[in-house]
């Protein structure tokens, strides 16, 4: 898989962290199921993404508000909207294009 191969270091990463990191890994487990392809296209398509920016899509991909984000991954709401511009720029998406939209539009 391309995202393991890719991003591996940062799951191992994951597992070795506190509890709220094992619900990331559980949490992903899930969402790779049942969005298959996704995180192999994400990662093809933008390799250069941190983890917290991997993160921040995967949970927006899955519907989660700014909010719900902020909370599942310990940051402040502003931290998560920093995050979510940051990534836009990486995308080179205009102000006109929904963060969500377009990676609901990555199969």
């Amino acid at each position: 898989m391309q995202y393991f191969n890719h991003h591996y270091k940062y799951l191992s990463f994951s597992v070795n962290k506190k509890n709220s990191d094992q619900n990331w890994v559980s949490f992903f487990s899930r969402f790779e199921r049942e969005n298959t392809g996704f995180v192999n296209n994400l990662s093809k398509k933008h390799p250069e993404l941190t983890q917290s920016q991997f993160k921040v899509c995967v949970f927006l991909r899955s519907g989660y508000s700014t909010k719900s984000i902020a909370t599942e991954l310990g940051l402040s709401i502003r931290s998560v909207e920093s995050h979510c511009y940051r990534i836009r720029k990486r995308f080179d998406l205009n102000h006109t294009i929904n963060l969500a939209t377009y990676l609901y539009s990555i199969s």
